[in-house]
């Protein structure tokens, strides 16, 4: 049987079937079209965010490696600038070695990385310790948190527990991620179960802020009784631990504190006002994590005791009740917000949840432990230790010293001054507690100046009395050309003078003054912090005296010229040395010290003198430590004689005696090249 291959007839083919026309709706169609174009343009939009983004993270990048290799340019012209000192200025670059050595040791000794594994422990099976309180852990561990001290805190907490953590939550400011692979000891690990949400906008709340805390709310609400949830605050989190009631916007919510802010409302009625507002502040944390049990990690710059306020105090106890319609009442603003606003506030009825049930006599949740892992008292104790290897005593005063950044540099200068006074035995004990025990920075009482009040016997070669706080400044921060404990140092330098104007006997020691920041930066400015001594604020008018003089003689002399018709030449090089000096007075004029204190600008005096030596760079390279306690000081007294015998001049320049110790000037064409060196008058140790 034979098989033939059947072939299809291309004419017979089927021919397709023509459909009826499709009749498209022009307003369907225009409205399709209009949707694809959004669609596009948000999708466009995406991708020129992301590349900004991208390229903004390079630029950073770039300019953290350029500001390390100038860094390093700077110290290798440094090194090779003082080995050309004079040996008295050699003796101004050990003071300042030894202090910055002292404060450096306080700023490493609170990094979160550095201290968290001092304060927790685990002993790898199923027990974690917390400043000698036992968890037992089966890997029931959470974590969340908000600031930029959560970034290391987070990472160094666990590499600590490793797998015994199952999840958590970090909302930290803008830059923090980019900056945390940009320094080692950051690093979190490879395999991190910790998501890190950039979030905050020019210190302001924003909507990514907001979606990150109600995320950690709501996973929250799951834990259960056996869970153990550890909360990681700091201080100035305002910006990132937001998120307003549902019915209400954030932008109702920033316009009422807003207004609170103008009519002078104190930080505690804001508050009030804040947490009635917020879904997560003034306990709600805890409200919504109940019945697990909570642990509180802080980093504070107010005391080495827990602060129940710090960050809204997202788990102590707030009833929300009628407090917050009392403020509003007070400054007359129930009928000038919106209704959802007043409708919210006028909910007088305390919260009461399954929570609130847990309270002790304290009105605290049982179920809530908080700890301080980090403050300026341990900073005191590290750069207590250092202090003992230069052969000082240190004396350590109060950690939370707070007021105004002269009212700073005043008292310490007063508490310096009788120190000294009663080691000369010109003032007893009694007479230095009556003289300080209102001090409005640092009150000591009578057991404090019992144990602090010396002797020569325990003078050792000197003493380093050490403090810490956080001065207040006005106007802010953003808005100074200089950061606060540049100023503090230079108030200090001129409390210091008028000190020893008072007692002549002060004028026998040598008495520095150093104030650092623990962040790592002093305000807007690149440095730490800066060094005063009194010939830094009083050796500057005697040479802005002279330019100032020097500068009427020249121009009179060009005056007389052109009156007499010199020659052109003449007359020309009168005129060159007119401006030459007209610039150096004004140079001087510029950073005379009461007018950059005045101006707020101590930056632009301490990057004229010393080739800068006299700013704070800290050592490590570093400039974010992501650790932010406060400011750190050290008030370093030695018994020193004055007898200067002029060798911190070059040959030119007259020796300087005990009445008057002139500044070397270093004066090129350009007004910025001219350089200050200031004489130490550091002698011969005084015999006792």
């Amino acid at each position: 049987m034979h098989h033939s291959k059947h072939v299809d007839d291309p004419s017979k083919k089927k021919k397709p079937r023509k459909g009826k026309p499709k009749i498209l709706d022009p307003a369907s169609e225009a409205a399709r079209n209009r949707r694809i174009r959004a669609i596009e343009e948000k999708r466009q939009n995406v991708i020129n965010i992301v590349k900004e983004s991208l390229a903004q993270r390079r630029e950073e990048k770039l300019a953290l490696q350029d500001f390390r290799f100038d860094k390093e340019e700077r110290a290798k012209l440094k090194l090779i600038r003082d080995a050309k000192k004079s040996d008295n200025e050699k003796e101004m670059l050990k003071i300042r070695d030894s202090m910055s050595t002292i404060v450096e040791a306080g700023i490493k000794c609170v990094y979160t990385s550095v201290i968290l594994p001092k304060k927790v422990k685990y002993d790898g099976r199923n027990t974690m310790t917390i400043k000698g309180v036992k968890y037992r852990l089966k890997k029931n561990l959470h974590i969340v948190g908000w600031g930029k001290e959560a970034v290391t805190m987070s990472a160094a907490f666990e590499r600590i527990v490793g797998k015994q953590l199952k999840r958590g939550f970090m909302v930290v400011p803008r830059r923090s991620v980019f900056m945390m692979w940009s320094f080692p000891e950051a690093f979190p690990k490879l395999d991190s179960c910790i998501s890190y949400v950039e979030a905050g906008t020019d210190g302001k709340p924003d909507d990514k802020g907001i979606a990150a805390t109600r995320k950690i709310i709501e996973y929250c609400k799951k834990l259960k009784k056996r869970d153990l949830l550890v909360v990681m605050l700091s201080h100035n989190i305002d910006d990132l631990l937001c998120c307003p009631r549902e019915e209400i916007t954030l932008t109702d919510k920033l316009r009422l504190l807003e207004r609170l802010e103008r009519l002078h409302a104190t930080p505690e009625e804001i508050s009030i006002v804040r947490n009635k507002l917020s879904e997560i502040r003034g306990g709600d944390l805890a409200r919504a994590a109940y019945p697990a049990k909570i642990i509180i990690l802080i980093t504070s710059d107010v005391s080495d005791e827990p602060m129940d306020t710090i960050g809204g105090g997202p788990c102590t106890y707030d009833p929300k009740g009628e407090k917050a319609l009392a403020v509003l009442s007070k400054y007359n603003l129930i009928g000038k917000v919106s209704q959802s606003v007043r409708e919210l506030i006028q909910e007088t009825i305390p919260w009461e949840t399954a929570a609130d049930g847990q309270l002790d006599d304290q009105k605290k949740y049982k179920f809530v432990q908080s700890y301080v892992i980090a403050c300026n008292a341990d900073a005191m104790e590290c750069m207590a230790v250092t202090t003992y290897t230069y052969g000082l005593l240190p004396i350590k005063l109060s950690s939370v010293c707070s007021g105004t950044v002269e009212e700073f540099g005043r008292e310490y200068a007063k508490m310096a001054s009788l120190m000294i006074l009663a080691v000369e035995g010109k003032i007893t004990r009694l007479e230095m507690y009556e003289m300080m025990k209102y001090s409005p920075i640092c009150s000591l009482t009578d057991q404090k100046v019992q144990e602090i009040f010396p002797s020569k016997e325990e003078w050792a070669l000197g003493l380093c009395l050490l403090l810490g706080g956080r001065p207040t400044v006005d106007p802010p921060s953003n808005d100074r050309k200089s950061g606060p404990n540049q100023e503090l140092a230079l108030h200090f330098a001129r409390y210091w003078h008028l000190r020893t104007e008072q007692y002549p006997i002060l004028r026998m020691y040598t008495v520095w003054f150093l104030g650092g920041s623990s962040y790592g930066d002093d305000g807007n400015t690149d440095a730490a912090g800066a060094f005063g001594y009194k010939s830094l604020y009083t050796d500057i008018y005697p040479e802005y005296k002279k330019a100032k003089d020097k500068y009427r003689t020249v121009y009179l002399d060009w005056i007389k010229l052109v009156e007499d018709l010199a020659s052109d030449s003449e007359i020309l090089n009168a005129r060159g040395l007119v401006n030459d000096y007209d610039k150096i007075r004004k140079m001087y004029t510029a950073i005379l010290p009461d007018r950059v204190l005045t101006e707020h600008n101590a930056n632009l005096l301490y990057q004229s003198v010393n080739d800068g030596d006299e700013l704070l760079e800290l050592k490590t390279g570093n400039y974010y430590t992501f650790t932010d306690v406060g400011d750190i000081y050290v008030i370093r007294i030695v018994r020193f004689q004055c007898n200067c015998d002029g060798s911190c001049h070059d040959a030119k320049s007259k020796p300087c005696d005990d009445i008057e110790c002139p500044v070397e000037r270093v004066v090129s064409g350009d007004e910025s090249d001219v350089v200050l060196r200031y004489c130490c008058k550091v002698g011969a140790r005084k015999d006792t």
